[in-house]
């Protein structure tokens, strides 16, 4: 290899390093495939602490009615949804930006559980014995931006 194409990938390698580093990620150049990502055990969300450090958290997250739902207890991520509303769904090294839609009617509520009863089952059942609609005291849509 040539000193110069050496060069190349030793400067390319140290970009991709150092964008790492820095928690630089590109924002995807195309809608989140809901149904990809539902086959996931688990995703990445990424909201914005009180200092503007991004805080990545990785949760459990379901499809209702074509849209990411998800639901979590007191959590540092939920309240900084609770301060901006905007989220990003990490995936594959891409970023979807969504907003959040609070959902706090209890019809809206159980059907976002009982999707995730549908997805975890038993693990559902053993976690969260709770009444559907009563299983976290948050729950939220996903809107894309």
């Amino acid at each position: 290899m040539s000193s110069g194409i050496k060069s190349l990938c030793v400067g390319i390698g140290a970009m991709t390093l150092l964008a790492c580093a820095t928690g630089t990620t590109r924002v995807a150049p195309t809608a989140l495939d809901w149904d990809s990502a539902d086959e996931r055990w688990s995703i990445h969300v990424v909201t914005v602490d009180k200092d503007g450090a991004d805080r990545v958290t990785r949760i459990w997250m379901a499809v209702h009615d074509g849209d990411g739902v998800f639901r979590t207890n007191d959590s540092r991520w939920w309240a900084n949804l609770s301060r901006d509303a905007r989220i990003r769904v990490r995936t594959n090294g891409l970023d979807h930006p969504f907003s959040v839609e609070f959902v706090d009617d209890s019809p809206g509520r159980v059907a976002i559980d009982e999707v995730f009863l549908q997805k975890y089952g038993v693990w559902e059942k053993m976690m969260f014995s709770q009444a559907r609609g009563e299983t976290h005291d948050n729950y939220g849509r996903l809107v894309a931006d």
